[in-house]
C-alpha cells in the first residue's frame, strides 16, 4: 500500500475515515510505504508552515514509522507514460501526483489517497479511498 500525501494529511488531521483506514491496514498486517515524492510534499509543507519546528518533528516521526519507497527508473517510465496519456486526453494531473501513481503502477501496489482526482487513473492502477 502506497500512502499518498492527501491521505497522510487527513490522517494527521484525525479525519475519521483516514484513521479507520490506517487501523484497518495495521490490523491486516499490510505493509504501507511512504513514497519519496510524498515525503517531498511534506517537507514543502514544513517550509511553508508558520510552525516549522513542530511540522519538522511531525514529518520526521511519521517517516520513521514507514518504509521509504524511493522514486526510481521504472517509476519514472510509468509516470512519464501515464502523464503523456493523460495530457493527450485533456486530463492533466499534477507532477507529484502522477509520480506517485507511476510508482503504484510500476510496483503493482495499491495507492491509498483522499484525493478524488486519482479516480482518473483507477483503470490503470488500484486506488483506494478512506
Amino acid at each position: 500500500m502506497i500512502l499518498e500525501t492527501s491521505f497522510i494529511l487527513d490522517l494527521w488531521d484525525g479525519e475519521p475515515r483516514a484513521v479507520a483506514k490506517a487501523r484497518e491496514i495495521v490490523a491486516r498486517g499490510e505493509p504501507a510505504y511512504l513514497p519519496t515524492p510524498a515525503l517531498f510534499e511534506l517537507w514543502d509543507g514544513v517550509a511553508r508552515s508558520d510552525r516549522p519546528r513542530e511540522e519538522t518533528e511531525k514529518v520526521r516521526a511519521f517517516a520513521e514509522n514507514y518504509d521509504l519507497m524511493p522514486f526510481g527508473e521504472d517509476d519514472s517510465r510509468e509516470a512519464g507514460l501515464l502523464l503523456g496519456r493523460l495530457s493527450r486526453a485533456g486530463k492533466p494531473m499534477g507532477t507529484v501526483d502522477v509520480m506517485i501513481a507511476g510508482m503504484a503502477k510500476a510496483r503493482r501496489e495499491t495507492l491509498l489517497t483522499s484525493d478524488r482526482g486519482f479516480r482518473q487513473v483507477a483503470t490503470e492502477i488500484k486506488v483506494e479511498f478512506p
